[in-house]
């Protein structure tokens, strides 16, 4: 298994290697472009990515559409961001709110809200590590993980093996 990360690399790769026994773990940034298969793998999840959002039906109704590639690196997604952003609202649910670029144009074009769990989540801010998506052997019957929509609707679901 090949797992291309920000951070830590051998933390992820000692917690990988111990929730996926007997499976060889390599854990490395930029893995994409070390490893062929790696490449590979993020080709097709953006080639599955770019279909699902070609031609988006906005259940929010009239919206431009063309918001560029979608990437929040790109000039043209920025400046769909910055035409779509209600002050009240937020964003349509095709954006992803947590991109600090969403976050940066929420703050500067949107009303401020003070959510009752923001002051929890100030005092206890973590990064989520990988391995939480990942079931462990001897409790994977115990977890319970609420899904993505988006998952839901496409019948994903999380592994314990490979």
């Amino acid at each position: 298994m090949y797992v291309d990360t920000v951070g830590d690399a051998s933390k992820y790769q000692n917690k990988l290697s111990e929730v996926f026994d007997g499976v060889s773990v390599k854990v490395t940034p930029k893995a994409d472009a070390l490893f062929p298969i790696v490449s590979a793998a993020s080709i097709c999840a953006k080639v599955a990515r770019d279909r699902c959002i070609q031609g988006w039906q906005f259940p929010e109704g009239d919206i431009k559409e063309d918001y560029g590639s979608g990437y929040p690196a790109d000039p043209k997604t920025k400046q769909w961001l910055k035409d779509v952003v209600d002050p009240v609202f937020g964003f349509p649910q095709f954006v992803r709110f947590s991109w600090s670029t969403c976050v940066n144009i929420l703050e500067k074009h949107a009303c401020e809200v003070m959510w009752e769990d923001d002051e929890a989540e100030e005092t206890d801010k973590k990064i989520v590590p990988i391995t939480t998506f990942f079931a462990q052997k001897k409790n994977a019957t115990n977890i319970s993980v609420k899904h993505s929509k988006f998952f839901s609707e496409r019948k994903l679901e999380q592994v314990c093996e490979l």
